[in-house]
């Protein structure tokens, strides 16, 4: 049996800040509350009583930014939809993004776009298998906010969402293509890739997703880049785990393109931009 490594100050801060419970500790570390209440102990991380009230937060944030889909916002919800998160219960609800540390550009960006005043949090996760410890450091980012969760929901953005992700009517019913193309954009920075092979100087674009969400982004490809269609692939048998991939430079450039046509540097991912230029230069255009 594995033994689960838990960062002590990882743990500390997300309960003691109180952000989250021992449950949605558990959660969010992939594993049981038995096992965080029990870390706690071992740690000497004083507990909170059972009574206390998680609504009571000292942090705040522009709670109106669903009131109106702006492009920015777009761009948010398609970063929420692919490696988002939300979460409530009765008493409270709390929302946010975790991406490896490389990638925190991101997390700092939302978190200016949201005028959020709290934190974000550093941790690293550790991982031991057949003995075999993997580490993966990350930033999160997390907004405690019930009527935000509420609305997040209505607007079809779930808890548990990785099979049930669909492209939102709020941002189809816009017919505009700048927040059109940066909610995908959103979408690809989360669960997107671009393959580069450099023996055949050719390259492969992908996003992974819901077979529904992948055919609506493909139509808007289509449409805005003029594509033929592909055929979706099933990537884990008997799931609703698909993959859209195209492959050649010349329609990777164009879809591209049309991603980062109305990006800006405070709205997109430093890193993905910087690869999609890398690859424009590879292929001389």
């Amino acid at each position: 049996m594995k033994k689960i490594l838990i960062d002590r100050t990882l743990l500390k801060r997300m309960y003691t800040y109180k952000i989250l419970s021992e449950d949605d500790i558990g959660r969010r570390l992939d594993c049981s509350q038995w096992v965080i209440s029990d870390r706690l102990r071992q740690f000497g991380i004083k507990t909170r009583p059972k009574t206390y009230n998680l609504s009571h937060r000292k942090y705040t944030y522009n709670k109106n930014f669903l009131n109106d889909i702006s492009s920015d916002t777009a761009w948010i919800l398609g970063l929420l939809v692919s490696d988002g998160f939300v979460r409530k219960n009765n008493l409270s609800g709390y929302f946010g993004l975790s991406l490896k540390r490389e990638d925190e550009d991101v997390v700092f960006k939302v978190k200016n776009m949201l005028k959020y005043t709290g934190p974000v949090y550093k941790g690293m996760h550790r991982l031991t298998y057949k003995g075999r410890t993997k580490e993966f450091s990350y930033s999160l980012l997390q907004i405690n906010g019930i009527e935000t969760v509420k609305k997040m929901e209505q607007l079809g953005i779930l808890q548990n969402k990785t099979l049930r992700e669909r492209f939102l009517t709020c941002i189809k019913d816009t017919k505009d293509e700048e927040k059109i193309s940066n909610f995908i954009r959103g979408i690809y920075e989360g669960d997107g890739s671009i393959l580069f092979d450099n023996k055949r100087n050719s390259s492969c674009f992908q996003i992974v997703g819901t077979r529904c969400l992948l055919q609506v982004i493909q139509t808007y490809l289509m449409h805005y880049g003029h594509l033929n269609k592909t055929k979706l692939t099933q990537n884990i048998s008997g799931t609703n785990h698909f993959a859209l991939r195209y492959r050649g430079n010349l329609q990777v450039i164009k879809i591209l393109e049309w991603i980062y046509k109305y990006s800006n540097p405070t709205n997109r991912m430093d890193r993905k931009f910087n690869k999609f230029n890398e690859i424009r230069r590879a292929v001389g255009k």
